[in-house]
């Protein structure tokens, strides 16, 4: 009999003779601390040749109270009679082996020792005695630690550069050390990015892993992964947060959470999309502006369509997204045969430049869900402080619509608008906006931020909110 040490456990082997029948016992922990859980592993390997009838019998010390049994793949039968557990494996294939578990718990300090026989045809093999160290436990520090993921609440299709968020936050009552976050990107998803940038994480295959170090009582981390799905279908999104052995967290259930992203393909439809006014430069939001005209020229109507931009060297400054890093622009309303729509291009170029219809790209999507979170629905969080109807500037946004609210910089805001003013009907208007500044000034010009130009009696209302 001899032991050596696999993955910081102790192992004991034995071997009888000439038979080849191998017994290993391997630990889960020595030293332990008193009252805390550990295992007992036995292996049984048949290597004689040819099958063999085998007990196995584990005798617990006096100090330690079972706890449970568990099994490898196959359970067996067992009693237990004093302090011996007595496993009943029966006929062991040549090659075969047999696995099984034994928790107990220490209930004294000093040392304990087990001892595990295997009886087989007349043939009897011993591990023992297996000395475990039983200690007072070091205390650790309780931190309940909680993962989230947030998904697009837009329909997501082949090749988007999708963002879904993942949240990390302590719960307490004690700081948690060594925290990291494995985020598990399904098959035929690409990692792109992520948002902040710091920790920078570790790609393994697909988990996108962070180490967060330290996160006091009520601390959180928020991230927005950029990722690029290429397989339609549905797909599952998997967070995990953990911690090293000296912190206990006391609610596992929160540790793991999923969520699965419908990725779907362009729809059938025949539609067109053709330039119908020159560029213009607008003095009023610094940007350059084109006129397109989407139609749909099928035999049935779409519920909505995005036009996919190609070509440019200039940024399309109100893209909704892009699809393999090419910007699109998306109107999120039914358009039936034989209608058109305006929808208006925004860019952020320094001069006017080429652009030909051959650079637009129209596609049938499925229905959005522009829903505005149920908060709009009864107040705003941001006092907007000027709302004009525009009489001059481009023509392209003259009968426009601009509201100005004081603003953080650099942080998002949502504009949400509805026809009436308990905003029963509202919608958010796409894409979101990032404050360049103390006050940001948005302009409704109709499509594609919203689905429709304000109207001359300027019933629109609206309302902007902070994002998280």
């Amino acid at each position: 009999m001899f032991a050596l040490l696999v993955f910081g456990l102790m192992v004991a082997v034995s071997r009888v003779g000439a038979q080849d029948m191998w017994l290993s016992v391997g630990v889960s922990a020595n030293p332990v601390g008193i009252s805390n859980n550990m295992t007992y592993t036995i292996t049984v390997t048949n290597l004689t040749g040819v099958p063999q009838t085998v007990v196995v019998t584990n005798t617990m010390p006096a100090t330690a109270q079972f706890v449970s049994v568990t099994f490898g793949l196959v359970p067996y039968p067992y009693t237990i009679t004093g302090t011996n557990v007595i496993f009943s494996v029966g006929a062991l294939t040549n090659n075969g082996i047999a696995q099984m578990a034994v928790t107990v718990e220490p209930t004294a300090t000093g040392y304990i020792t087990n001892t595990v026989v295997v009886a087989t045809n007349g043939v009897v093999a011993i591990v023992g005695p297996v000395i475990i160290q039983v200690t007072n436990a070091v205390p650790v520090s309780v931190a309940d630690l909680a993962v989230a993921i947030t998904v697009p609440a837009s329909a997501v299709f082949t090749n988007d550069w999708m963002v879904y968020g993942v949240s990390v936050t302590n719960l307490g009552p004690n700081s948690a050390t060594n925290v990291m976050l494995t985020n598990t990107l399904p098959t035929g998803v690409g990692y792109k990015s992520v948002s902040p940038s710091s920790p920078a994480p570790i790609l393994v295959g697909s988990n996108v892993i962070f180490n967060l170090g330290i996160l006091t009582n009520g601390a959180f981390r928020n991230f927005q992964l950029t990722v690029q799905p290429t397989n339609a279908g549905v797909l599952p999104f998997v967070s995990v947060v953990s911690t090293n052995g000296s912190v206990l967290d006391p609610n596992l259930t929160n540790n793991l959470a999923s969520n699965n992203i419908t990725v779907l393909s362009y729809f059938p439809g025949q539609l067109s999309a053709t330039i119908v006014s020159t560029q213009q430069y607008d003095p009023q939001n610094g940007l350059v502006e084109q006129s397109i005209l989407l139609s749909n020229t099928g035999t049935v109507a779409v519920v909505s369509a995005r036009v996919v931009v190609t070509g440019l060297t200039n940024q399309l400054f109100n893209a909704w997204g892009t699809n393999n890093g090419i910007p699109f622009v998306v109107y999120a309303a039914t358009l039936d045969t034989n209608q058109s729509v305006n929808l208006l291009l925004q860019f952020f170029a320094l001069n006017l430049f080429s652009f030909t219809n051959s650079q637009l790209h129209p596609f049938a999507v499925t229905n959005l869900n522009l829903a505005p979170p149920a908060a709009a629905a009864a107040s705003t969080n941001v006092n907007i402080t000027r709302i004009v109807k525009l009489t001059s500037g481009s023509p392209l946004i003259i009968g426009s619509m601009l509201i100005e609210w004081p603003s953080l910089t650099n942080r998002t805001y949502t504009v949400v608008y509805s026809d009436n003013v308990l905003f029963s009907n509202a919608m958010m208007a796409m894409p979101s906006i990032v404050a360049p500044a103390n006050r940001t000034q948005w302009i409704d010009y109709g499509p594609p931020t919203t689905v429709s130009a304000p109207p001359n009696s300027s019933n629109r209302f609206y309302r902007v909110f902070l994002n998280p």
